[in-house]
């Protein structure tokens, strides 16, 4: 039973080459029979060149023809994806790169960083490359500059950048299946920092950075905020944005619903913990009476408020704001800021009254019982008056 991986034996033109001009076919040599699939599956370059063909040669080379020649003055860089299979289907264990250039020369410009997933180094993540452009598309919409993979500690190196460059974004996740594509539920991450590889040192550090669990909880802070003009604490929380929100209808929230409420700190801050990931909304209110839940109040115990008088009570909901879209990643923490206070309240019908607890048996029976009861007792009271029915009984 076969169970060795393949693995590339050599590639022209060779890695390193420079000068190159109008090259249009790579060949690459592998160390045994290969699954002989075509090279969309397998081979990428950045910058990105079109495959016209793929033919294979013994299922131990591969010829793999371009739609037109690699581009003048341009340094490509090559990569056999990891995900390879041989003709046994067992898997090529790492992907690889190298560069080509039809300039005269290789940059020497390099990023390096480590990456993480929870507290222990990842392996086989991958990490790519985007430039910071001034304009509204989204990064990951963008062609990728470079991608890469970790080692078994976790390490990884981006080659080949001009010096100096930048600014970059770079995003890493883990690829169990290491076909160099996030999953839906994959562990993934935007780089806090965009990175430049400097003049002087020819490098950038992106540092320590941990992924962690889609599913992994994080912390929203609130800026400082200016105290709204009704009396009480502010308290706070969050709900999850899914694709089916409709938005948000305010209503009341008791404090036994099973939400966890922040409280604000003595510096005007709120801090949400165990916040889901994702994009959430977040509700401020001023616990005017005191119940540590979202309630309906009548404007009799609003101060601030002219109160409409005894026998015309009007009812509201708390004093509340909303923040819509807070993003946050897997594990982290991320920022929001309150809006202004306003001057005005929802309105709200009068809650019903709260049914008086049951006190007597008598109350709590229904009526047929209840007159069956006074029956018999009845009966035996005229038994008890009547000597002649008590002896009867008897």
């Amino acid at each position: 039973m076969d169970v060795t991986p393949p693995h590339l034996v050599s590639v022209y033109p060779d890695s390193g080459s420079t000068g190159l001009s109008e090259t249009t076919e790579l060949v690459f040599t592998f160390s045994e029979k290969m699954d002989r699939a075509n090279a969309f599956s397998w081979l990428f370059f950045f910058p990105d060149q079109r495959i016209k063909k793929t033919s294979w040669k013994g299922a131990t080379v591969a010829y793999v023809t371009l739609e037109e020649p690699l581009p003048a003055d341009t340094l490509v860089v090559v990569e056999i994806a990891g995900s390879m299979r041989d003709a046994h289907k067992v898997q090529n264990q790492d992907s690889r790169r190298f560069p080509i250039a039809t300039a005269d020369s290789i940059a020497a410009g390099t990023i390096a960083g480590v990456l993480l997933f929870g507290e222990v180094p990842l392996k086989n993540g991958v990490v790519e490359l985007y430039s910071l452009q001034p304009d509204s598309v989204e990064y990951f919409r963008r062609p990728i500059i470079r991608r890469t993979v970790t080692n078994n500690q976790g390490a990884f190196r981006f080659n080949w950048l001009p010096i100096p460059s930048g600014p970059f974004l770079v995003r890493a996740f883990q690829d169990e299946d290491k076909n160099l594509r996030p999953g839906e539920n994959d562990p993934q991450r935007l780089l806090p920092d965009t990175l430049l590889v400097s003049s002087e040192t020819g490098s950038a550090s992106a540092g320590v950075t941990t992924l962690y669990a889609s599913s992994t909880k994080g912390t929203l802070f609130g800026e400082p905020f200016e105290q709204p003009q009704f009396s009480g604490q502010v308290l706070a929380w969050a709900m999850s944005i899914t694709d089916a929100d409709t938005g948000y209808y305010p209503e009341p929230v008791p404090g036994d619903a099973g939400i966890s409420f922040a409280f604000q700190d003595s510096n005007f801050h709120l801090t949400l913990e165990n916040v889901d990931p994702g994009v959430n909304r977040v509700i401020a209110f001023v616990d005017v009476d005191q119940d540590s839940s979202f309630s309906v109040i009548p404007d009799t115990i609003l101060p601030e408020m002219e109160s409409s008088g005894v026998d015309s009570v009007l009812w509201y909901l708390e004093p509340w704001v909303m923040v819509e879209n807070v993003n946050l990643e897997p594990g982290l923490s991320s920022r929001f800021a309150l809006p202004a206070w306003g001057d005005s309240l929802t309105s709200w019908v009068k809650p019903e009254p709260q049914p008086e607890p049951v006190d007597s048996l008598s109350a709590a029976l229904p009526d047929s019982i209840q007159e069956l009861i006074e029956e018999l007792n009845g009966e035996n009271t005229e038994n008890t008056e009547n000597p002649e029915n008590q002896e009867r009984n008897e």
